[in-house]
C-alpha cells in the first residue's frame, strides 16, 4: 500500500534551526527537501562544515580498514613467532564486527558528540602509527639492502678504510654479474701491475682490484666494460662488523615495529564508538544538505518537508513543543510536485519491496503498489525454477535460521527472507515433481530408508519421464499467461483510476474478450467436440474483441480521422504477437526446473558408478568416496539453481509483468537522519 503523503511548510527563527533538526530526527518520519525559490531570500553555504564531516568520515573509514589489517598482521606474527625466543602474544579483543549494525536510542546516539574530540584523537594516533610504521619499513628495507652488500664482502677481514687509494695504488671494491666473472678473472690474470681478490662466485662476483696508478685509468675503463659496480663504503668497521651492527639495528626495528603494532591494536576498543561517530557525521552531512536547501533571511528560514499524513498530529505536537516561534502549515501535494513514495505492506510482502525498488520505486500518484501481487508470483516462480523439495528444505531452514541468529535491524536481511520463503515454495513444487536430491523413489537408497512410498504419494508429475516434460512446459506457459493477464488487469485498474475507462477497455478489455474466445475455442476443439456451440462462441468472441479495438480507437475522432483511426486500430492487433512472445519467455521456468533435476540426477549417477567399482566387502570405502562427491555436487547445484531462480525471476517480474502496467520512476521516502551505516535508531526507546 502506498501511504498518503503531505507537505510541511515551516517558517522559523534561525536560532531554532538545530532544535528543529533534533526534533525532526527523533520523529523519524520527515524528509526535508529543498525549499522553492522565494523572493528576497538567500541560500546558506555550508561547504566548510560539509568538507569537515566528509574528511572525518574518510578518516574513520581509514581507521576501520587499518585496524582490520593490523589484526590480521598480529595473528600472522603471533603464529610465526610462537616457538621463537621472543614470541609475540596476541589475544584479540572481543569487539563488534565493523559491519555489524547496532540498535540504540536517540539519546545514546546524540551523546557521542561529547566523545568526538577524544575519538578523533585516537584516529589521529592511528594515522601517526601508520606513518611511523611506513618509516620503519623503509628503514628496514634500506638496511637489508645494505646488509646484502656487506655480506657479499664478508671475506674482507679489515675495515673498509684499509681498502682506499694511496699515492701508488688505486683500489676498486665492487662486483660484476656472475656471467662476466670469468672475463674479469682472465683480465686480472693477464693485465700487468694489477692484482685482485676474487672469492667464490654466487649470483654476483665480488672483487677487490688493486692497480698501479700508471694503469689505473685503463683498469677502470676495463672494469666498466665488465659491468663493474663500485661500492663506496668507508669507516673503521669491517664488512662483518657492519653486518653485525645492521642485525642489531634490524632487531631493534623489529621490536619497535611490534610496539607500534600493539599501540595500534589498543585502539580496537574504540571501534564501537567510532561506528556511532561515523553515523553522527553522516547525519551532519544530511543536516548540511538540508540547510543548503533552506530559503533564509538575516533572522529567519523557510523549510519544506514531506511526511506520511497519518503522522500529522504527532508532528504538530512535536513542533509545538520544540519552539513557540514556528509558523507552519500542512498541505496536500500540488500537481507536478515530486512526492516521495512511502510503501507499507505486511511482514510477508515487505521483503519483496526490495525487488521492486531495484527496478524502480512506484511513482506517487501514478502507480499502484505492485508488491502484494508481485510477491505471490515471485514466490510461485522461485520454487518452480528449483523444484527440489530437499533443496527447498535446506534453503528455508538455512535462511530463516541465519535471519533469527543475526536478528537484523528493520529494513535489513530481506534477501534472507526472500530466499527462505522461496525455499518453502521449492518444497511445494519439489514434492509435486518428486524432486528429493534427485533420488529415485524405487532405488535402493530410498527403499532402504523406507520413505520412497511415502514421498511418491506426494508426487503428481514426473518431469523426466513420459509426457512429464510437456506437462511441465504447459504449466510454465499457463503460469506465464496468468502472470501477464494479471499485469494487464492492473493496467486497466490504473487507467480507470486516471479516469480513462475507454482506454482501459481498448488496451485490456478487448484482449480479455479475445483471450476468452481463444480458451473457449481450444476447449471446444479438444474437450467438448460434441458441443459445437462452445467452439462457435469462442470464434464470435475472438472476432468481437478484434473488432472492438479499432472501434474504440476511432471513438472521439472527427471527420476523416474516424476512418484512419479505425483502420489504424487493426495495427493494434499486432500486440498479440508481443503477448505471445512474452508467454514464450516463461519457458525459462521449464528449462531451469529441468536442468536442476538433471544435474541432481547426474551427481547421483556418478555416485552409483563409483559404488559399482567396489565389491560388497569394500562398499564402505565406496561410500566414503561418494559422500564428498554427493555433497559438493548438490551444494553446487543448490547455489547455481538459487542464483538462477533469483535472477530470472526478477527478469520475469521486470520485463513481462511490470512492462504491462508499471511506470516507476518514484523517489523512495528517506526520513531525515535515517541514512546511517552502522547504527539503527530505535525511536521508541
Amino acid at each position: 500500500m502506498i501511504v498518503e503523503m503531505k507537505k510541511l511548510v515551516l517558517i522559523g527563527h534561525r536560532a531554532d534551526r538545530h532544535q528543529l533538526f533534533k526534533a525532526l530526527h527523533k520523529t523519524g518520519n520527515v524528509e526535508i527537501v529543498r525549499t522553492r525559490d522565494i523572493e528576497n531570500t538567500a541560500r546558506l553555504d555550508n561547504s566548510l562544515s560539509t568538507e569537515r564531516a566528509e574528511a572525518n568520515i574518510a578518516r574513520i573509514n581509514f581507521a576501520f580498514a587499518y585496524l582490520k589489517e593490523q589484526r590480521k598482521r598480529a595473528e600472522v606474527l603471533a603464529k610465526r613467532t610462537e616457538k621463537t625466543a621472543h614470541p609475540y602474544f596476541y589475544t584479540p579483543l572481543k569487539v563488534p564486527a565493523v559491519n555489524q549494525i547496532v540498535t540504540m536510542s536517540y539519546d545514546d546516539f546524540a551523546a557521542i558528540a561529547s566523545k568526538e574530540e577524544g575519538l578523533m584523537k585516537n584516529v589521529e594516533d592511528l594515522e601517526e602509527v601508520r606513518t611511523l610504521q611506513r618509516e620503519n619499513a623503509q628503514e628496514v628495507a634500506r638496511l637489508k639492502e645494505e646488509r646484502t652488500v656487506h655480506e657479499l664482502f664478508a671475506f674482507l677481514k679489515r675495515p673498509y678504510d684499509f681498502y682506499k687509494d694511496d699515492p701508488m695504488f688505486r683500489v676498486f671494491v665492487g662486483y660484476v654479474p656472475s656471467q662476466r666473472a670469468q672475463e674479469l678473472i682472465t683480465y686480472v690474470s693477464e693485465a700487468p701491475l694489477v692484482t685482485a681478490q676474487l672469492p667464490e662466485c654466487g649470483k654476483v662476483q665480488p672483487a677487490v682490484v688493486v692497480a698501479h696508478v700508471s694503469v689505473a685509468d685503463e683498469v677502470q675503463g676495463a672494469l666498466q666494460g665488465f659491468d663493474f659496480t663500485r661500492i663506496s663504503y668507508d669507516g673503521d668497521k669491517s664488512p662483518q662488523q657492519c653486518v653485525d651492527h645492521i642485525d642489531s639495528e634490524l632487531t631493534r626495528l623489529e621490536f619497535e615495529s611490534r610496539d607500534l603494532l600493539t599501540r595500534a591494536l589498543v585502539k580496537c576498543m574504540f571501534i564501537a564508538d567510532l561506528k556511532v561517530l561515523h553515523d553522527f557525521y553522516m547525519v551532519q552531512l544530511q543536516q548540511n544538505k538540508a540547510l543548503d536547501g533552506f530559503a533564509t533571511t538575516a533572522d529567519s528560514f523557510v523549510m519544506e518537508a514531506w511526511y506520511p499524513a497519518e503522522y500529522e498530529d504527532e508532528l504538530r505536537e512535536t513542533l509545538d513543543k520544540t519552539s513557540d516561534r514556528f509558523v507552519y502549515e500542512f498541505c496536500a501535494p500540488e500537481e507536478g510536485e515530486v512526492v516521495p513514495t512511502y510503501v507499507r505492506n505486511s511482514k510477508i510482502v515487505e521483503p519483496y519491496q526490495d525487488i521492486t525498488n531495484m527496478y524502480s520505486a512506484p511513482a506517487y500518484g501514478r502507480d499502484l503498489d505492485p508488491n502484494p501481487i508481485m510477491s505471490v508470483f515471485y514466490f510461485l516462480l522461485f520454487g518452480m525454477m528449483i523444484a527440489d523439495a530437499a533443496y527447498g528444505l535446506l534453503l528455508a531452514l538455512g535462511a530463516f535460521i541465519i535471519f533469527f541468529i543475526k536478528k537484523p535491524v528493520p529494513g535489513k536481511g530481506r534477501l534472507l527472507l526472500i530466499v527462505g520463503m522461496g525455499g518453502i515454495s521449492t518444497i511445494i513444487w519439489g514434492a509435486i515433481f518428486g524432486g528429493w536430491f534427485g533420488l529415485d523413489f524405487n532405488g535402493n537408497i530410498m527403499q532402504g530408508l523406507h520413505i520412497g512410498d511415502a514421498l511418491s504419494k506426494l508426487q503428481l508429475i514426473n518431469p523426466l519421464e513420459g509426457n512429464g516434460p510437456l506437462v511441465l512446459l504447459g504449466i510454465s506457459f499457463g503460469l506465464g499467461f496468468l502472470h501477464i493477464v494479471v499485469g494487464m488487469l492492473l493496467n486497466a485498474i490504473n487507467l480507470i483510476r486516471k479516469k480513462k475507462p475507454l482506454q482501459a477497455l481498448k488496451e485490456v478489455g478487448a484482449w480479455y474478450i479475445i483471450f476468452t474466445g481463444i480458451i473457449l475455442l481450444a476447449v471446444g476443439l479438444l474437450f467438448l467436440k460434441d458441443v459445437p456451440a462452445v467452439k462457435y462462441i469462442g470464434i464470435v468472441l475472438m472476432a468481437a474483441g478484434a473488432l472492438l479495438i479499432p472501434v474504440l480507437n476511432a471513438v472521439g475522432k472527427k471527420g476523416a480521422k474516424i476512418v484512419t483511426s479505425f483502420l489504424g486500430g487493426f495495427g493494434k492487433l499486432y500486440d498479440g504477437v508481443n503477448i505471445l512472445s512474452d508467454i514464450l519467455s516463461y519457458a525459462r521456468l521449464f528449462g531451469l526446473g529441468l536442468s536442476g533435476s538433471v544435474v541432481a540426477l547426474v551427481v547421483n549417477q556418478i555416485c552409483q558408478v563409483v559404488l559399482g567399482f567396489f565389491p560388497a566387502n569394500l562398499i564402505a570405502i565406496g561410500y566414503i568416496i561418494c559422500v564428498p562427491i554427493f555433497l559438493v555436487g548438490h551444494v553446487f547445484n543448490i547455489a547455481i539453481s538459487t542464483l538462477g531462480a533469483y535472477v530470472h525471476n526478477c527478469r520475469l517480474q521486470y520485463i513481462e509483468f511490470y512492462g504491462k502496467f508499471y511506470e516507476g520512476g518514484g523517489h523512495v521516502f528517506a526520513p531525515y537522519g535515517r541514512n546511517t551505516k552502522y547504527t539503527y535508531l530505535d525511536l521508541r526507546r
